[in-house]
Formats: C-alpha cells, structure tokens, sequence
C-alpha cells in the first residue's frame, strides 16, 4: 500500500507540474500576442502620421502676388510735400540686351498695362539697351518677336530699374526677365552695363505692325495666365529691386 500511495502521489504532483507550465505557456503566449497587437498599433499610427505629413508637403503653396508699390504715406519723409514729391518722382526700366545671339533680329519692346493698343516702347538689337521714363504704379511689359512673352513690374518712385531682353534659340522669339537689386552691385553686372550701348532715337521711332502687335499680345497673354504663381514671380521686377 505504501508503494502505490507514493506512486500516485508522484503522479499527481507530475500532473500538477504540467498543468502549471501550460498555464504559464498561455500566459506567455497572450503577452506576446499582445506585445504584436502593441507594435502593430505603433505602426499603423506611424505610417498614418508619414501619410499625413507627405499629404500636407505635397500641398501647392500660395504664392503671393507681387505686393503694389508703398503709398507716399508711409516713406520715411519730413514733411508732407517731400513725400508728395517721392510719390511723383518718375523712375525709368533699363532694358539690356546683352547677348549677341540672333544678331541679325530685333525686338520690340511694348507697355501694355493699359488695355488697348499696345504702347510702343522701341527696338534692342544685340549689345544695346533702351531706357523707358515711367511714373509709379503696376506695369506690364511685352517683348515681340515671332511670339510674345511678358514681364511685370511694380515701380516706386526716383528709382532705376533694369531687365534683360533675352534671345532664344531656334525662333525668333525673346523672353525678357527682371534683374535684381542684388546683382547690381555685381561684376557681371557691370559687364552687361558696360557692354551696351545706348539705342539710337531710330530705335524708339522704327515703325512697327500694331496689329500684328495686339494679336500676339492677345494670343500669348493666354499662355502666361498659365504659368504658375511661381513663374510669374520669377518674372516680375518688384519694388525693392530698383535703386
């Protein structure tokens, strides 16, 4: 009896032992379930929190018009007819064609902020520059050549300000682009400055197809609606870029 009373003993304390480590194998089991499930959560919140940051950087940004010339009011004067002054003073638009490319062409050069007839400005053939007196305000440009292209400009008062009137290859064709208030004290610069001379009065008379002149400025004023916020800012002289 005593021998079969220890046999079952040990039986039951074997039976014991395995229920125990099953029991701490399901419990092992859930921390480790429950472990994944946490990881898994962290990361579907990652990716939702990547996702979301990629979504706002891949948002177009506003890109804000070029600001209109300051009100006389607010330039730093002493007295009221000294800013009246300022408001008034005329400024002028240098345009430089520095590039001897398409040497044998010209471009005409048009003020067309007002609707209208394009207002002629003059021709820049290669190494030349013209000036063009302007009071205050907001202004648009055009160079013509076999197509159009256009630049903007807001102008404040006693200041020159330059562009360049620049040949393309394959057409007659010129885009004309803002030069900087940065780049003026610069040696290139300086260059171009140097390299241009002043257009002859012929330049500002030569005789011009003002149709021909309305129906590109109607036609490719279409494509620079086009262009984005960015682009046109590119191409637009602002009032700080005069001197």
């Amino acid at each position: 009896m005593t021998n079969v009373r220890s046999w079952q003993f040990w039986v039951i304390i074997a039976l014991a032992l395995a229920t125990m480590a099953c029991a701490g194998r399901r419990e092992r089991r859930e921390e480790r379930r429950e472990r994944a499930e946490q990881r898994r959560a962290e990361r579907a919140e990652l990716l939702a929190q990547r996702r979301a940051q990629r979504e706002a950087q891949s948002q177009p940004r506003a890109v804000e018009e070029p600001a209109p010339p300051p009100p006389a009011t607010v330039v730093a004067v002493s007295s009221a007819p000294a800013a009246a002054a300022v408001a008034d003073a005329t400024s002028q638009v240098v345009f430089m064609r520095v590039s001897k490319q398409s040497a044998g062409t010209t471009a005409a050069l048009f003020d067309v902020t007002e609707p209208g007839e394009p207002k002629y400005i003059g021709t820049v053939g290669p190494s030349t520059k013209l000036s063009y007196a302007l009071k205050p305000g907001l202004y648009t440009f055009m160079a013509v050549g076999d197509t159009a292209e256009f630049m903007q400009a807001a102008i404040v008062g006693g200041r020159t300000y330059y562009a360049l009137v620049i040949p393309r290859s394959g057409a007659k064709r010129f885009t004309v682009e803002p030069v900087r208030r940065d780049e003026l004290g610069g040696t290139e610069f300086a260059g171009w400055d140097r390299g241009t001379r002043i257009a002859s009065s012929a330049a500002r008379s030569q005789a011009y197809d003002a149709a021909d002149a309305a129906d590109k400025r109607s036609r490719y004023w279409t494509q620079w609606s086009k262009k984005s916020e960015a682009q046109r800012a590119e191409l637009t002289l602002n009032a700080e870029d005069g001197r």
